[in-house]
């Protein structure tokens, strides 16, 4: 525990790995010692992700995964307030909200006119909406989060890690739940969650999720408080029909309606703006998919999946963040405004062997094919004064990959896992200019791992893993490329592919009892060709174009751990800590800064939760929690920073037979912390001097919640 105090940001890494291989130990002694107890109940937390459900203490990897009941200990409400939960995760927002997620240091910050390829994938329900971002959490099964690349399992949308959520899973009993929540600025939300039989054969689950809020900003020119305001409604259905006992099938549903505002960036470097043209962040989609489970095969069971999802965004803001006549014969006047429609099917199909299909009795296997097409459409309108520019592109992007894994049982306790996957790509690209350019590429992945079940309780497992990224082509850099000054982006009309290698070496083990959970991971990363998100800025001035680069080689390694104790039946501790090394590789802006050795942006040396549930009677719970981070870049094109932040954040339940009552606070400290920077200039009052403008986290939140469940 001393080891990933706020101290240990000094410590170099090989020191800081020689003491972890202690904590390493004593956690094995641990379990061990426990491993010769009476057996009790044991923590059964199940992945489903990944081929197989098997506990989050025996697969290889570092995985998170937050129940329902984790949400609620920081009273979560998005995404954004579930990451910061999480060892050696960060998250991005320009926009009304965090989409972007960044896991060990690597992920994606923004996406404007370039068509990105997350490294860090989400999916929901097994539906993608990697790029889209997960709109609600409400009522969610679990949220399972794979850090470090997983190509075997899920390709080229988890270069650096997955986020998976699951909805309710369809129940035929009947289970529901509601709540309804009021809290500062105007918010309100109103959740439901119902699960029942239809007929012996036929069961349903159904989710809705209602919020509504004035947001953070003030907006002191058109005075209002709810320009940057949230609107939001989520719909998930699921419905199972069970066959026989050897066949299932089940159809899924989402309907998501976002109409959120989007003026965060202020000119004072606070949260009051002077926008006269306050911006929009609009999605309106809406996926089906149909899923079928047959076990009627000798030697393996068969799964697929085929799933479409529909999507149209609206993207807009304005530019100067200023009004007409804030300091005539400085200013300028400019809004920016991205629509995009993206229409997608995926087919996942995979046979996974029984105990029958084991081959020489002792190796399990999966194997598997995958295709998807998406279609991306984008028309970008720009107004500059008086001037209005139109840029249109198109993007057609076809996947096919074959994949599988074997799990062979070396001994008792020791067991080889293989695994790999090989994906074919195919992209064409147009624009209204004329440009027409086609990438093909072949790319592939695996993991390597060597585990050791030390008892039933303690896992000890060594893995190598790679992963990979498509590329892409720049299509700011080609619409700008005409531009006074912005000559040189003819020069990056294309990027390459990124690929990633993973070392990494954990341990999870846990009581009998259930008082003690840990899991511990040492990793080092290699990354080729990385994807950089670069900038050209003349003067440092308001005129800027971004493109992507490749930055040739970066390193990222670093431990992470998370600890579930139980110090007392009336009082458990939650505590998980993330220390984090990055480097860029060898890397000069466009402007002639020389980033080589830098941290990669939006990776923060040190996160960390401390939280504890406190049983103060049969019908009272005190729950709280620190969650923090040191500062980090926001750029690799910059070097503007953030400050290091602690969030506070409370919550007192009283239960009442089926009502439960909840009094919480979140960031109840009221600590300002930067979801998104830039560096540049964009106030005329002092003639463009280039300042750090910064997205601000929400401040204080309190709230009430009163919750029925059925």
């Amino acid at each position: 525990m001393v080891l990933l105090t706020p101290f240990a940001r000094v410590i170099p890494l090989p020191e800081t790995i020689m003491r972890c291989r202690y904590s390493v130990v004593a956690a094995c002694l641990i379990a061990s010692f426990a491993a010769t107890a009476e057996q009790e109940s044991i923590e059964r937390l199940e992945v489903q992700g990944d081929f197989r459900r098997l506990s989050v203490q025996t697969i290889a990897g570092s995985i998170a995964v937050v129940s329902e009941q984790d949400m609620q200990r920081s009273s979560a409400q998005h995404l954004d307030d579930v990451l910061s939960q999480l060892a050696n995760i960060n998250f991005a927002a320009g926009a009304s909200r965090g989409r972007f997620v960044q896991v060990r240091g690597i992920g994606e910050r923004s996406e404007f006119i370039d068509v990105i390829n997350p490294s860090v994938g989400v999916l929901i329900d097994g539906i993608d909406y990697s790029g889209l971002g997960i709109s609600s959490i409400a009522h969610a099964e679990q949220l399972e989060v794979f850090r470090g690349p997983e190509a075997t399992r899920f390709g080229t949308n988890a270069m650096a890690g997955m986020l998976n959520l699951s909805s309710k899973q369809p129940d035929f009993r009947r289970d529901g739940a509601f709540s309804a929540t009021v809290a500062n600025y105007n918010s309100w939300q109103l959740s439901g969650m119902l699960s029942d039989a239809i007929s012996d054969q036929v069961a349903f689950s159904l989710t809705a999720d209602k919020q509504v809020s004035d947001g953070f900003i003030e907006n002191t020119y058109l005075h209002r408080k709810d320009t940057n305001d949230i609107d939001e409604l989520t719909i998930r259905g699921r419905l199972l029909y069970r066959h026989s006992d050897q066949l299932q099938w089940q159809l899924i549903a989402h309907a998501i309606e976002q109409n959120n505002g989007y003026d965060a960036f202020s000119l004072d470097r606070n949260r009051t703006t002077l926008s006269d043209e306050p911006g929009k962040d609009k999605l309106s989609s809406q996926a089906l998919a149909l899923r079928s489970d047959y076990h009627g095969i000798v030697g393996a069971d068969l799964m697929w999946q085929l799933s479409w999802l529909s999507a149209d965004s609206d993207y807009r803001f304005d530019e100067d963040w200023a009004f007409v006549g804030i300091r005539p014969g400085w200013e300028y006047s400019a809004f920016d405004r991205y629509q995009r429609s993206r229409e997608q099917w995926t087919l996942d199909y995979r046979l996974v062997s029984d105990d029958q299909g084991r081959i020489a009795d002792n190796t399990d296997w999966v194997l598997g094919f995958y295709v998807s097409g998406r279609e991306l459409d984008l028309q970008r309108t720009r107004r500059s004064g008086t001037r209005l520019r139109a840029f249109d592109n198109n993007l057609q992007r076809d996947n096919a990959a074959v994949y599988g894994e074997t799990s062979t049982a070396l001994s008792e306790q020791t067991t080889l896992v293989i695994g790999g996957r090989l994906e074919r790509y195919k992209d064409d690209y147009r624009d209204n200019g004329n440009l027409t350019i086609q990438q093909r590429h072949s790319m592939w992945g695996g993991k390597l791992s060597l585990n050791f079940q030390a008892s039933e309780q303690a896992m000890i497992y060594t893995l190598l893993s790679r992963g990979y990224k498509v590329g892409g082509v720049n299509g700011e850099a080609l619409s700008r490329a005409g531009d006074d000054g912005l000559e040189a982006l003819l020069q990056q009309a294309t990027f390459e592919p990124e690929t990633l290698v993973n070392a990494e070496f954990g341990v999870k083990g846990a009581a009998i009892d259930g008082s003690l959970v840990t899991r511990v991971a040492v990793f080092h990363m290699w990354r080729d060709d990385m994807q950089v998100k670069g900038w050209l800025n003349p003067e440092l001035g308001p005129e800027f174009a971004g493109f992507i680069d490749n930055a040739g080689r970066g390193r990222n390694y670093g431990i992470e751990m998370e600890n579930r104790l139980v110090l007392h039946p009336s009082f458990t501790l939650h505590v998980s800590a993330g220390l984090l090394k990055s480097k860029l590789g060898p890397y000069v802006t466009q402007a002639g800064l020389d980033m080589t050795g830098r941290d990669q942006a939006h990776a923060p040396r040190f996160t960390y939760q401390l939280a504890g549930d406190w049983f103060l009677s049969e019908q009272l719970t005190l729950q709280a929690s620190v969650q923090g981070k040191s500062g980090f870049y926001y750029s690799d094109g910059h070097n503007a920073r953030s400050a290091s932040s602690e969030l506070v954040n409370l919550r007192l339940n009283y239960q009442l037979e089926q009502w439960q009552f909840a009094f919480w606070s979140r960031n109840a400290l009221n600590q300002d912390r930067g979801v998104r920077g830039f560096y540049f200039g964009n106030d005329p009052r002092d003639e463009y001097a280039p300042h750090t403008y910064e997205q601000w986290g929400e401040p204080r939140r309190f709230g009430v919640t009163a919750s029925y469940q059925f």
